[in-house]
């Protein structure tokens, strides 16, 4: 996994969640196959300080245009997110990058492998958020008798940023690929895209910050046709949780359950602010059970 780049951020808030991330990283020995890096979007000095005695590079990303900093309304931890479009320059002797978002924790390395297998291809790899695992990702809505309103998210995103109308339609249907965890080879041609849409998109008030990323992996993905490849849930898993007692490891919802390789916690602002806090999920054997997410709680 020789020059690969493993790179998360995130500010004050998400601090410990870093931290756990990378406490996974190094019992995982990850750090000693690929390069690790912060970005900071609002971390205290000691903070910052903590990662670099532990040779992590934290790296101010900076705000990418005058434009971003006052659509983002000088949130810094806002840097992080747009930032991410941007790795391949802040990065620049990075062959390949693979972003984690910091609420993100690994617990195998069966991501890393799957993700490389793509990027050698010089495509995005990426999750989609169609699956087996989700029972419903478009919105559907009575609105005549037996005629129904379908959309989704990337169809109320696309509509809301006021985009062209044969792209507005493009998305209707398509899944959202989720921006939390990504790789991409530093030579792909998606990076100048992306910052192109990223441009487009800040300069619509209407679209909002925290959005842009997404909806601009979807427009090259889906509508400019850039390669890509959606990868298993399981390297991006944001639930529904099963835990196996026999493995003492998460695993997939639903059989053959194969243990889970990275631990999103999208959503779960419960779960991020306390590492004790559970939730209900099933064994192996179908028994009900209750397990905090955090990876503390498992390890510590």
């Amino acid at each position: 996994m020789k020059n690969i780049h493993i790179v998360s951020g995130g500010d004050t808030k998400y601090f410990n969640l870093l931290k756990e991330l990378l406490e996974s990283i190094d019992k995982l020995k990850i750090d000693k196959k690929a390069k690790i890096s912060i970005l900071d979007g609002g971390l205290k000095k000691k903070e910052i300080d903590y990662f670099q005695s532990k040779k992590i590079k934290v790296i101010d990303p900076g705000w990418p245009s005058k434009l971003a900093k006052l659509r983002a309304s000088n949130k810094n931890y806002l840097k992080v997110e747009l930032a991410k479009v941007h790795l391949d320059r802040i990065f620049s002797d990075a062959e390949y990058i693979i972003w984690v978002d910091a609420d993100a924790w690994f617990q195998t390395t069966e991501a890393l492998n799957i993700i490389k297998s793509v990027l050698e291809k010089k495509k995005l790899a990426i999750v989609s958020q169609t699956s087996r695992f989700i029972a419903n990702y478009m919105i559907v809505k009575r609105f005549l008798g037996s005629l129904f309103f379908i959309k989704n998210l990337l169809y109320k995103n696309a509509k809301r940023a006021n985009l062209s109308k044969d792209l507005i339609e493009e998305m209707i249907s398509k899944p959202t690929l989720n921006a939390g965890i990504f790789g991409l080879p530093k030579r792909a041609p998606h990076w100048n895209r992306l910052r192109l849409w990223q441009d487009k998109l800040l300069k619509t008030t209407r679209a909002r910050v925290f959005t842009i990323t997404q909806l601009s992996l979807a427009v090259i993905s889906y509508y400019e046709n850039l390669p890509y490849e959606a990868i298993p849930e399981r390297c991006n898993y944001m639930g529904p949780y099963r835990w196996s007692r026999k493995l003492k490891k998460f695993v997939e919802y639903y059989a053959p359950y194969e243990p889970i390789s990275i631990i999103h916690m999208v959503a779960r602002d419960e779960m991020r602010t306390n590492k004790f806090f559970k939730i209900p999920m099933l064994d192996e054997n179908d028994r009900k059970i209750k397990k905090s997410l955090r990876y503390n709680a498992q390890y510590k």
